[in-house]
């Protein structure tokens, strides 16, 4: 999945656990009325320091149909990292709907299987100084796993034939 899927994916089920409308962080246009969250991607790494395998797809494209260009695909476990706020009044009451759905199968399977939740933080009082005034804010980090595969064009080596002859 790219970053863009996981994240619209992500910004789905924050709204059906909610049920409050989400932004994704960095949009242009007015703010919703509170309360309403709001999404944050704050970054991606590797869970697993090799990938679980190696896809090879070899091209077609030289003569007779051979070629020696093949794309591999490392297929490797991501784990992305969230941050979620809820800006207005009761955020806080708002995200303990986050962690009961975090803890039912059957309300992550939207998510599912591309997506895996893994772990959420604790549940944070942050109030925040917007337009001259204090708002409250509840925030809490969401992290969630699943595969990554991006293909990279190689040149491979042509297996070469080997004869063997017993001399004597």
């Amino acid at each position: 999945m790219t970053e863009e899927q996981i994240a619209a994916a992500m910004v789905r089920w924050l709204s059906g656990a909610t049920t409050l409308t989400v932004i994704q962080d960095h949009q242009s246009g007015p703010r919703p009325a509170q309360p309403y969250a709001m999404l944050n991607f704050l970054g991606l790494s590797e869970v697993r320091e090799h990938p679980q395998d190696v896809d090879w797809l070899r091209h077609q494209d030289g003569p007779g149909g051979e070629s020696n260009r093949s794309t591999a695909t490392p297929i490797i476990e991501t784990e992305w990292r969230f941050s979620a706020h809820v800006y207005g009044i009761g955020g806080a009451g708002y995200l303990r709907r986050v962690r009961s759905h975090f803890h039912l199968a059957q309300a992550n399977e939207p998510l599912m299987p591309a997506v895996i939740l893994s772990e959420i933080s604790q549940i944070r009082n942050v109030p925040e100084f917007i337009n001259g005034g204090w708002e409250p804010r509840a925030q809490m980090d969401i992290f969630a796993r699943g595969l990554t595969r991006d293909g990279v064009l190689v040149d491979t080596i042509e297996t070469p034939i080997f004869e063997f002859t017993r001399l004597g």
